[in-house]
């Protein structure tokens, strides 16, 4: 009897081609660049927030304002951090990864945008 695990019916290194060969995942490397994209993100929800609050943007525009430096923020990092090449740094869909953890950038937004606007406008 035959261990199906065996791969026996897959192809020899001497008959693979170049497009045939196995991709290497190393998970700590995953790691560490999804919590560097996750800093990158929750830096830019606080200053983002600081500089509605400052520039004393009140309801859509302030959303406006967190929308817009969040997608600039992160097309600047897949453009001169990983080059356009998604793939390789994340293993994300462009989806996934322009909205992983926007709720936690969200409510530093909103919090250092609240905080702000009161310190500059109300006192």
């Amino acid at each position: 009897m035959m261990d199906p695990m065996a791969d026996l019916d897959a192809p020899t290194a001497a008959t693979a081609s170049a497009s045939d060969e196995k991709e290497v995942l190393d998970i700590t490397t995953l790691r560490y660049n999804a919590q560097s994209i996750d800093t990158v993100r929750s830096v830019m929800g606080i200053v983002s927030g600081c500089v509605a609050g400052i520039c004393g943007l009140t309801g859509w525009a302030g959303l406006a304002c967190f929308l817009v430096l969040h997608t600039l923020v992160l097309v600047l990092i897949w453009a001169f951090k990983m080059n356009f090449q998604l793939k390789a740094y994340t293993k994300q869909s462009a989806w996934s990864y322009a909205t992983a953890n926007i709720q936690q950038s969200g409510l530093s937004f909103t919090l250092f945008w609240t905080l702000f606007y009161g310190l500059v406008y109300l006192y």
